[in-house]
């Protein structure tokens, strides 16, 4: 009786530990694979309190592909980003034990513009997070603004 116990522990101290994207025997799993991450993808914007004339609408949609490489880099040669006319590329990395993005990702759009997304990707295809517009020592894409955001993957 003695063994069993001490057998069970072990085991459920070692699954409360579980931090990969694999589960160990059904417990865990928190993060993201560069598959799960990689793809198409929509978010949707809401604005906070306080954004200027120009910043995108309550609602606005931006369109993202993401290509992630095994070690959570964004491969910004391939992965790009759309809202409205504006477009640009993606740069940064992804934790993907936790699918934290670490830090912000870049998504820049002209030399000296960009915005920069902060968030958690689900190994379900979601997304949730801020889109801050500028990105810290650059320009505005649209107007100073910062945006709550959540996201799904469409393909």
């Amino acid at each position: 009786m003695r063994s069993i116990v001490l057998c069970l522990a072990l085991l459920a101290s070692v699954a409360a530990c579980e931090s990969t994207t694999d589960p160990f025997i059904g417990f865990g799993g928190t993060g993201a694979t560069p598959g799960q991450v990689s793809g198409n993808w929509t978010f949707t914007l809401h604005p906070t309190t306080g954004c200027g004339t120009g910043s995108l609408a309550d609602g606005q949609t931006m369109t993202a592909h993401f290509d992630v490489l095994t070690d959570g880099t964004v491969n910004s040669g391939t992965s790009t980003w759309l809202a409205g006319t504006a477009s640009g590329s993606i740069s940064g990395s992804i934790n993907l034990n936790s699918g934290v993005t670490t830090p912000p990702l870049a998504l820049t759009a002209s030399t000296g513009s960009a915005m920069e997304l902060a968030g958690t990707f689900g190994s379900s295809g979601s997304f949730s997070g801020t889109l801050g517009d500028p990105r810290a020592g650059s320009f505005p894409v649209f107007s100073s603004c910062n945006y709550t955001t959540t996201a799904t993957k469409t393909s």
